[in-house]
């Protein structure tokens, strides 16, 4: 893991949110967290498209077009219909999106100032190279390698 002694230093707290935040979007059981997540709120929301596109994309590819006797996999249609389905539903709910300017300039401002992930990396390696040791606060030596 890079970066070991600086997640040391980040509060547990920010580290509980962290892992919450990361259970939620898991790809695992085919992002059961997030789309049971999404079912318990109440539109208007924004869903994560990439949940139904890898639904979409399993049906597609996982079931046939047409069943054992020739004809048309009206299962699968069902299937690929109800996904649409949940889809629009967010498209067709009304967003009443209240303009917040500090919001508004929150984000200008600090995306104006945001790093590129290249310079990201390199900040990493500037506050801990390869096969450093570092102090913990309690004064511990840790390996970062």
């Amino acid at each position: 893991m890079r970066l070991k002694y600086t997640w040391c230093i980040v509060p547990q707290e920010i580290k509980s949110e962290l892992n919450l935040l990361k259970d939620l979007v898991s790809v695992s059981n085919r992002f059961k967290n997030m789309k049971a997540e999404i079912k318990r709120c109440d539109p208007p929301c924004v869903p994560y498209v990439g949940v139904y596109l890898a639904d979409l994309i399993s049906i597609e590819e996982g079931v046939q077009n047409l069943n054992s006797n020739g004809l048309i996999n009206f299962a699968k249609m069902r299937m690929l219909a109800h996904t649409i389905l949940e889809i629009r539903l967010y498209q067709q709910t009304y967003y009443d999106i209240q303009v917040v300017p500090d919001v508004i300039k929150h984000i200008l401002v600090n995306c104006s100032n945001a790093l590129s992930e290249d310079k990201i990396f390199e900040r990493s390696y500037t506050l801990e190279p390869r096969n450093q040791r570092a102090h913990t606060p309690d004064n511990s030596n840790i390996s970062v390698a």
